[in-house]
């Protein structure tokens, strides 16, 4: 009875994870949430890399892995509005069938100083996503002769394909505004205030999502509301980043919320190129029913490495004694964005 529930639980929750891929350190996952996040980057460009593995203590493991390359292209300092483009690419790998789910998009923003502070941005998201499976593993009931798996009887099932594509686009809105401080402990601009709220719907046009040929299930419009914060204490090197966003997709709601506690290690030197930088944050996020998070940045000049653990908190915790999920993210920006932060209260 133990594992019919486990083997229940493992499909409900393929189902709904099955629906999109996520990150648990979605600050590290930008034009996923948003294609107007696009150039918006405190520097010129930035590269991302992702890597998640989840349920490895109870089936065989999901993997996730992405990786996002965005720019501004004008890149005039003075220059009061410019454009952004993104380039992104996310693949998913879950349990014993390989259902495998992959998106490659292009995204270009469009950013409008509104005034000294704040920026109002708009962007769209083109590409494709394909879905894919092992149907030589798959096992059906009717496939059940009374003391085990028999691959010998019918499965009276109707395979279309293994794998499909489809067209994807997204559309995305933000507001940022960001005031700088010119007190001679900065945190690196961080003893000001930023604030980066934005919204976005993804997956249109409609496709059909199923790999039966008898069955028309479309894919859903998901909605993803989302914010990321800095308030610097004043004459610390500290600073408290909320942040978080809510996803709804076809009667499903992910909320997740929660914060980052940055502490300054080093600032920028301007006289030698021996100090680059460097700060430590801790973050601690809650997604509802589901998991509790852990994560660790650290930032060394234009890098920054990234770790995260979620501990589960659904109705898989019997099986899996609380162990969730395992995340890796590094992040590199250019030029240096400790060296940049005093000059520009553009973005993060």
């Amino acid at each position: 009875m133990k594992n019919l529930i486990t083997i229940a639980l493992l499909v409900l929750t393929t189902t709904l994870v099955a629906q999109d891929l996520h990150f648990s350190q979605f600050t590290m996952t930008p034009l996923q949430l948003d294609p107007s996040q696009a150039g918006k980057i405190g520097g010129e460009v930035r590269a991302i890399m992702n890597y998640k593995d989840q349920w490895g203590s109870i089936a065989n493991p999901y993997k996730t892995y992405g990786f996002s390359f965005d720019t501004r292209l004008n890149k005039k300092q003075k220059k009061d509005n410019f454009f952004g483009l993104g380039l992104s690419a996310y693949q998913d790998k879950a349990g014993d069938i390989s259902m495998s789910l992959l998106e490659i998009d292009l995204s270009l923003a469009y950013h409008i100083k509104v005034d000294a502070e704040s920026y109002f941005s708009a962007g769209i998201q083109g590409g494709f996503g394909q879905r894919s499976i092992d149907v030589g593993a798959l096992r059906y009931d009717n496939q059940y002769d009374g003391s085990g798996h028999n691959d010998t009887y019918a499965s009276n099932e109707v395979i279309g394909s293994p794998s499909y594509m489809y067209p994807d686009f997204s559309i995305g809105v933000s507001y940022s505004h960001g005031v700088n401080s010119n007190r001679v402990i900065s945190n690196n601009g961080y003893d000001g205030k930023k604030i980066n709220i934005g919204a976005a719907v993804h997956h249109a046009p409609s496709f059909n999502n199923s790999f039966l040929q008898t069955d028309s299930e479309n894919q859903k419009l998901r909605y993803v509301v989302h914010g990321l914060t800095s308030f610097g204490i004043g004459e610390t090197n500290m600073a408290i980043q909320p942040s978080g966003f809510i996803s709804y997709q076809n009667g499903a709601t992910e909320f997740n919320i929660g914060s980052y506690f940055r502490y300054t290690l080093q600032e920028k030197s301007r006289f030698t190129k021996f100090a680059s930088g460097a700060a430590f944050s801790l973050g601690t996020h809650y997604r509802t029913g589901d998991a509790f998070i852990l994560t660790a940045l650290i930032e060394m000049g234009s890098f920054a490495v990234g770790t995260s653990y979620d501990l589960n908190l659904s109705g898989l915790t019997a099986a899996s004694d609380g162990r969730g999920g395992l995340e890796f993210s590094i992040r590199y920006i250019s030029p240096n964005p400790f060296g940049l932060r005093k000059s520009q209260s553009r973005f993060f």
